[in-house]
């Protein structure tokens, strides 16, 4: 199985026999490498091991107990449908509750949606949704009209940790579950480290108490699995995960970190784990030592709390920005591209078709010109190729939106005025879409 991440990060595993028998049971065939202690095991052995690794960190917390509700924030990917399964199966007695957050991401966010009901039925778990465009109005698709268009996956995080929290509240739930693994909280301390940023590294521990009455306990179970054994579970348990990567993913520094961390593993496989003890248990004691929480107050525009000098929440002075704009427009019907076709506006427009060349071959749309999706891989060469048109409206199409949807987004961050063509199959006869879209 291959699964991609957000920034074009791939994993792969393909399940087959690595031995004769596993290193623990030694009954059944091994499939997996357990990395950090290089151990070849079963399905089975290397769930118990996940199982126990969460059991112990929810234990030594004390993350939750019967008591508690707990919320399990869920993206559809890997990560936190991990965490589900493995928090349903070690502790089915507690009372869980699915959050899933639409974000209203074309050609994204529905898929990863029908993941996470597919994964709360298998587990029986209950699921809220919450729907983004329907509640607020906007989609974080509009933020590339904004300042942040360049930092997207920084506006997504904000409002995702506003609106959780929040939601977690009217639901009545004492704890909220997240699905950070140990690779994520390596590269966040690193990224922290160099940016100063020494408040933000104090707070990211397994647990979070609450800081004001209603609040939920924040906590992060699975902080000492790596991501690829995550990974791992989820396809060896055949976990229901999105079929695609975000379209706004990007390479940010704690991704590349994530590179370097993986490359110095293989010189030592107990590094990550000498790298977080060194954070939790040496230098976070430290920093609680030498710098206070700020003094929340209450938002003045919605009066959810905040530690903002401005007195305004990050979550009220983004979505602030967006009220600036006019015109959020990504995408034209048919029917409005019809019109335009026959109106002197035409001349202001070229049109692209990121399909197989083959296909483009066969027919096309109206004077489109073809462009190979391989463009997307380098953004110097995609500023190239388009630069020409700089004072042109573009229109990109393809099988079923979602690849000239990327190329939509990628030149609108680039400044360009660039639109797609929604639902293209109807136009163009097809009958069966790729898997690339």
């Amino acid at each position: 199985m291959q699964y991609l991440k957000c920034g074009a990060e791939k994993f792969e595993f393909e399940i087959k026999p690595l031995g004769k028998l596993c290193k623990l049971c030694k009954s059944e065939v091994p499939v997996v490498t357990l990395t950090t202690q290089n151990l070849k095991l079963c399905k089975n052995c290397f769930s118990k091991i996940q199982q126990r690794r969460l059991s112990e960190a929810v234990k030594k917390y004390r993350m939750f107990g019967p008591e508690d509700r707990v919320g399990i924030l869920l993206s559809g990917g890997k990560d936190s449908a991990t965490l589900a399964h493995l928090l349903k199966k070690t502790f089915p007695e507690i009372s869980f509750q699915g959050l899933y957050l639409n974000l209203g991401i074309r050609y994204y966010s529905d898929f990863a949606q029908k993941a996470v009901e597919e994964l709360c039925e298998s587990l029986s778990i209950p699921l809220f949704v919450y729907d983004l465009k329907a509640e607020k109005g906007f989609s974080i698709d509009d933020f590339v009209f904004t300042s942040f268009k360049d930092k997207i996956c920084s506006v997504c995080g904000t409002i995702k940790r506003y609106l959780f929290s929040k939601v977690a509240r009217e639901l009545g739930l004492t704890v909220i579950a997240t699905g950070h693994h140990l690779d994520d909280l390596l590269s966040t301390y690193l990224t922290l480290f160099f940016n100063g940023d020494f408040i933000s590294i104090k707070r990211l521990v397994p647990v979070n108490l609450p800081l004001f009455e209603g609040q939920a306990k924040k906590i992060k179970p699975l902080y000492q699995i790596p991501e690829r054994e995550i990974f791992f579970y989820a396809v060896l348990n055949e976990l229901p995960l999105e079929g695609c990567a975000c379209p706004h993913g990007e390479i940010t520094p704690s991704k590349k970190i994530k590179g370097i961390l993986e490359e110095l593993e293989k010189e030592n496989r107990t590094f990550k784990y000498q790298l977080l003890s060194v954070f939790l248990k040496g230098f976070i004691p430290l920093l609680r030592e030498n710098f206070e929480e700020s003094t929340l107050v209450p938002c003045k525009v919605c009066g959810e709390p905040t530690a903002s000098v401005h007195g305004i929440c990050g979550f009220c002075r983004r979505v602030n920005l967006l009220s600036r704009i006019e015109d959020k427009t990504l995408e034209l019907s048919l029917a409005k591209w019809q019109k335009i076709e026959e109106s002197s506006e035409r001349q202001k427009w070229m049109v692209f078709d990121v399909r197989e060349k083959e296909d483009y071959l066969k027919g096309t749309l109206p004077s489109a010109k073809w462009i190979s999706p391989s463009l997307l891989e380098n953004e110097k060469d995609l500023f190239k190729t388009f630069r020409p048109f700089r004072e042109k409206n573009l229109l990109f199409f393809c099988y079923s939106g979602r690849l000239s949807y990327l190329f939509t987004l990628k030149l609108r961050k680039m400044n360009f005025r660039a639109y797609n063509l929604k639902e293209p199959e109807q136009i163009l006869g097809i009958d069966q879409v790729p898997e690339n879209g």
